[in-house]
């Protein structure tokens, strides 16, 4: 039962407000770029589908088929200005042309540690950087990294128990077999079990998930090598100091020549 293969089980575990302050972060700059913009990773639509519900004309990346075709179903229950809004693209979001330019590309909810490699991470700089407009700008979020949760871990570790519309419940637990320090990686195991209203477990399954993370000095040296100027480096969707902060949430553009 993976995620990109439950993307309905996705969108329960991950409800419109599960980053505080995310969307509105993104709405923002997107009114700001007065223009398209990309979303890169758009999975079902949490963050793009709040801009376009916002006048914003979105173009939806993403690699997974299911989680697109999640997406469809959504804007298919959305008012005609809303869904003609959103135009949805299946492709890596490591490789991709799309032939046209926006003032804004953003990547929620630590999508790009998905890139496994840096030759992937640059990569993926580049295409942004063909994708954006001269004054376009470049937005992301990821966390940041806490040596202490680092380390592998065998102990299986409950994240949470979510209702369902049915008098059931699902439970996300995890842990970590693998962690390359070295390499920077983390390999990731969630499982996810639903029971029904008798309390009956009806489903389970194990999605694994592989995350390549990021210090925030290292992330300042691959914007500038691939032609970027960070323009904000914030701990959070609030504006405060990365030092306070768990997350990283950046503002990038493109250097000037």
């Amino acid at each position: 039962m993976q995620y990109t293969q439950r993307p309905d089980l996705y969108d329960l575990l991950h409800p419109e407000d599960f980053m505080p302050g995310e969307r509105e972060f993104y709405l923002s700059l997107a009114r700001e770029a007065g223009g398209p913009v990309l979303e890169l990773a758009y999975g079902t639509g949490r963050v793009g589908l709040h801009l376009a519900r916002n006048g914003i004309e979105v173009v939806g990346l993403d690699l997974s088929s299911s989680m697109l075709g999640r997406a469809r179903q959504v804007l298919a229950q959305e008012p005609a200005e809303v869904s003609r809004r959103v135009t949805l693209v299946e492709a890596s979001m490591a490789d991709f042309d799309l032939g046209r330019r926006f003032g804004l590309v953003y990547v929620p909810f630590r999508a790009f540690l998905h890139l496994r490699t840096q030759a992937e991470q640059r990569s993926c700089l580049k295409r942004v950087a063909a994708h954006l407009t001269d004054v376009g700008r470049f937005a992301g979020n990821f966390f940041q990294p806490n040596p202490l949760l680092l380390p592998s871990y065998s102990t299986v570790r409950v994240d949470g128990t979510t209702a369902t519309g049915d008098g059931g419940r699902v439970v996300q637990s995890h842990w970590c077999p693998r962690s390359d320090l070295v390499e920077q990686s983390k390999l990731v195991m969630m499982r996810l079990e639903r029971f029904d209203a008798t309390g009956q477990l009806v489903e389970s399954g194990v999605h694994d998930l592989e995350l390549t993370w990021i210090y925030g000095r290292e992330w300042k040296l691959l914007l500038e090598v691939e032609g970027f100027e960070l323009e904000r480096l914030e701990g959070g969707f609030q504006g405060q100091p990365v030092h306070d902060g768990n997350e990283y949430v950046w503002v990038a553009k493109r250097r000037e020549a």
